[in-house]
């Protein structure tokens, strides 16, 4: 049976809980069961679903020359006085609960897209809430619940390959990847490792 992906409001405010694209993702993409599920995101349990929400923007923004069209990012509030109740009240009123990640797409962009676009998209923003990995490099679970701990990481060959894998690449995506292959490394691995904040920190995470 055909799900029907989902189709943020016509009447769009300026942000939306889109509770509807979480349930299409459990039935579809995070469901074992269903022909486009990605054995990738395996480690987002159902056990995890209360971890995350996703909410519409009406359209993107600007952000170095270029349109943002999603975002994820661990859910963080400022401290102090009533700012973390009041944002933590608008989760609520939102979704029910305090999500611990949150996916934001725009509206805009998923209104006037293929169903393929949208679905690229949005597992381009699930590949960012990665399972977690210890000082070996290894996958990292809870010791009180055994459950995977999640973390959000920067865009990799993993997720690049994953995303290209089921909804394909344009030409320009795969000549940079070519052009690049095919230059002397700027810089060696080794000093790399050791100027890169992201590296650092998933090493010693």
């Amino acid at each position: 049976m055909k799900i029907k992906r989902p189709m943020p409001p016509d009447d769009m405010p300026a942000f939306a809980p889109a509770k509807e694209v979480w349930d299409w993702l459990k039935l579809t993409i995070l469901n074992p069961d269903h022909k486009i599920f990605n054995p990738d995101h395996k480690h987002l349990l159902p056990q995890h679903w209360g971890d995350i929400a996703i909410v519409w923007a009406e359209c993107g923004y600007k952000r170095g020359g270029k349109t943002v069209i999603g975002t994820t990012e661990k859910v963080m509030f400022n401290a102090g006085g009533w700012k973390k109740e009041r944002q933590e009240a608008q989760m609520v009123e939102w979704f029910g609960f305090v999500p611990n990640f949150l996916i934001t797409l725009s509206a805009s962009f998923c209104r006037d897209h293929s169903d393929v676009e949208f679905c690229a998209l949005v597992e381009h923003e699930l590949y960012h809430i990665a399972h977690a990995k210890n000082e070996f490099g290894m996958p990292k679970y809870s010791r009180d619940t055994g459950k995977p701990i999640l973390a959000i990481q920067s865009h990799d060959v993993e997720e690049f390959v994953g995303v290209v894998r089921r909804y394909g690449a344009s030409q320009d995506d795969i000549q940079r990847l070519i052009d690049a292959a095919m230059q002397k490394p700027e810089v060696s691995r080794v000093a790399l490792r050791h100027a890169c904040g992201t590296c650092s920190s998933l090493r010693i995470a």
